[in-house]
């Protein structure tokens, strides 16, 4: 099922403060567009129900981005109060909720900016999008699968066992 990306970010900004890590919102939209990227080259389906954007500076969310906005840099506070927003969270499935907690280990000690090199790179879904069609055009999900799917082939990745 695909979720609303203020309710992943939620659980990333939640799972980063158990950890005792301080999350920007950059750090989030990043996190959140790794979660949908690897979903999709893993599992063959989105995670996100809004689409990815090719910012002047990487891919973003704009609902996480306008969400989490009023921290600037600085560390977020606290999570999105989604029901303000009128959005209603469903239970993640294990291949979701695998994807969203392998991202948030693998990636989640990485600044902002890090995330931002790793998303902007030559050849990336938003280089090659924002290159054809400039500043805000929506990164097709098909492009970022097959993306993220040439690079977990590479790297023989494989969804987690108890993902499966």
């Amino acid at each position: 099922m695909e979720h609303d990306a203020r309710s992943v970010a939620n659980r990333l900004i939640l799972g980063a403060h158990q950890a005792g890590r301080p999350i920007t919102n950059l750090q989030t939209v990043k996190l959140a567009y790794f979660c949908h990227a690897w979903m999709l080259a893993l599992h063959r389906r989105p995670l996100l129900s809004q689409p990815i954007e090719a910012w002047t500076y990487g891919p973003i969310i704009p609902e996480i981005y306008r969400s989490l906005r009023r921290y600037g840099g600085e560390p977020v506070r606290r999570p999105i109060d989604l029901a303000a927003a009128e959005i209603t969270e469903h239970p993640y499935d294990p291949q979701e909720a695998s994807i969203i907690d392998q991202v948030s280990e693998k990636y989640g000690h990485l600044t902002g900016i890090r995330l931002s090199a790793m998303t902007n790179a030559p050849g990336t879904p938003w280089e090659q999008i924002r290159s054809k069609y400039g500043r805000n055009a929506v990164i097709p999900d098909p492009v970022i699968e097959d993306y993220y799917a040439r690079i977990a082939d590479a790297r023989k990745l494989r969804p987690r066992a108890d993902a499966a």
